[in-house]
């Protein structure tokens, strides 16, 4: 749809005009009225958004063309726009530049603020509002931005947009691993703060920071909140690329099994996995001064290979049961892993690494597999069982060194599970089952890494890579018992 627009002067100050051709090769004007006469690809932008989208889907590129202005011109920038008053008609000098009309920045139902501090200490703000009556957008530098930060900046202008493309969405989407690949070496940080409201009753809110040593995320919405701290402290713990995509899809396994097992909600499992994924993504290069001790192939082999994290979501309860409203559908979820490297030098070093997870989660189930739950006020629909889990699982790693000498290699895992069924049949408390299981396993894996130990033929290299490969692939968390290897 073809976009033009016209400026003019009357006695009484400037005015903007925008027509929008129609298919059938009518005209179809509308006059928007502008905060000032700041014209831009963004403003462009602004006013076939404004005639084009509604709500949140007003912000759409946006965000991209604002940084990349701020990139690539170096200017502060604001404008604001909104259909002119009832009366005003279009090819008419009467729609006024007029900041009092136009609603205030900052008060839109969807606002988004990116805020980049440099290398240099200059802080690059950036603000977008949309609303069903005005979009807003501004940006301000605190100070002069050199060739390779405007650079900098410009690459995140389309990770920028997917974030706010992603939380437009109905249901919202997580999409902040561009985001986090930002130059280092220009930028020093990246904050994005958003509140979009997704449908009419319901907003979506997100908070990201991200700098050289550590990236977090807290969000919350109509589906649950969520929260993921990513530590970037310790790069001598990160494994390859290779070895993080493995843990990587280990951990997001443990989600989905805890989804299951726990009946959580869809939409609220898929937004955490991609914040998760978001988060856990090419960590760079590190910033970081590399401290005197290395990991070598043998320590890589007891530790996942990505950065410590906590990371926990849960789910808005539900009442499905009006009946008995107490009895809430819930689902939390934990997780997490920290690693420790310790000693004064490579030949006294020692690694451990913990992982944990713990979910509890409340759910109503039909009596009989193949029977569909229509919970109402009625006895006769009151047939169901009403079930708790609560579980936990950890995985834990040693491995130690005395002058450069293996002295210890452990691995230990744990995990316990406790199910309680309330089965009720038409209202009434029939039976209350709790089934608890565990199970819990150590294992001394010096003889492992050094068969010589116990009179055997040391491992060749080859037989030393498999071996290892073997050993990394069993110290991944296991939230089942029955997934537990015997000791």
């Amino acid at each position: 749809m073809p976009t033009s627009a016209t400026t003019g002067n009357s006695g009484n100050g400037a005015s903007t005009i925008v027509s929008l051709g129609g298919s059938d090769g009518d005209t179809l004007t509308k006059a928007l009225v502008w905060e000032n006469r700041n014209r831009s690809t963004a403003a462009v932008l602004m006013a076939q958004n404004f005639n084009n989208q509604a709500g949140a889907a007003r912000l759409k590129g946006l965000g991209g063309e604002l940084l990349k202005q701020v990139a690539y011109e170096g200017e502060d920038f604001s404008q604001t726009v909104q259909q002119a008053p009832d009366g005003v008609q279009a090819y008419t000098y009467d729609m006024l530049v007029s900041p009092s009309q136009v609603s205030q920045h900052g008060m839109g139902d969807s606002q988004v603020a990116l805020t980049v501090t440099t290398r240099s200490g200059v802080k690059v703000e950036l603000k977008l509002d949309a609303s069903d009556n005005s979009i807003a957008i501004e940006a301000h530098s605190d100070g002069k931005l050199s060739e390779s930060e405007r650079k900098a900046l410009g690459k995140l202008s389309e990770a920028f947009q997917k974030s706010i493309d992603g939380l437009s969405e109905d249901p919202p989407r997580i999409d902040l691993g561009d985001l986090t690949q930002f130059d280092h070496g220009a930028l020093s940080s990246v904050d994005l703060k958003a509140q979009i409201k997704i449908n009419p009753k319901e907003t979506q809110r997100l908070e990201f920071h991200a700098d050289a040593a550590q990236r977090t995320l807290s969000f919350s919405g109509p589906a649950g909140s969520a929260n993921i701290a990513v530590d970037l402290s310790q790069p001598a713990s990160w494994g390859s690329k290779d070895q993080q995509a493995k843990a990587l899809d280990k951990y997001l396994q443990q989600v989905d099994q805890a989804g299951l097992r726990g009946q959580g909600d869809g939409a609220m499992i898929s937004m955490f996995k991609d914040a998760f994924k978001g988060m856990n993504s090419d960590y760079g290069t590190p910033a970081i001064a590399p401290r005197n001790i290395v990991l070598t192939d043998q320590d890589r082999a007891m530790t996942t290979g990505l950065a410590d994290f906590k990371a926990s979501f849960a789910q808005t309860e539900v009442a499905s049961n009006p009946a008995r409203i107490t009895e809430k559908d819930t689902f939390a979820y934990e997780l997490s892993q920290k690693t420790s490297i310790t000693g004064t030098s490579q030949l006294d070093r020692a690694i451990s690494q913990q992982q944990q997870s713990h979910l509890k989660a409340r759910y109503h189930a039909p009596i009989k597999a193949d029977a569909q739950l229509a919970l109402d006020l009625s006895p006769n629909s009151q047939n169901y069982k009403y079930i708790t889990v609560e579980d936990s699982a950890s995985s834990t790693t040693n491995i130690a060194y005395d002058k450069g000498a293996l002295a210890k290699a452990t691995l230990e895992m744990q995990a316990h599970q406790t199910t309680r069924v309330l089965t009720y049949t038409l209202g009434k408390l029939k039976d209350d089952q709790t089934t608890p299981s565990g199970k819990s396993m150590t294992r001394d894996l010096l003889s492992t890494l050094e068969p010589e130990r116990d009179g055997l033929p040391a491992l060749n290299d080859e037989e030393r890579a498999q071996v290892l490969a073997k050993l990394n692939n069993q110290i991944f968390l296991q939230s089942n018992p029955n997934a537990i290897p015997k000791a």
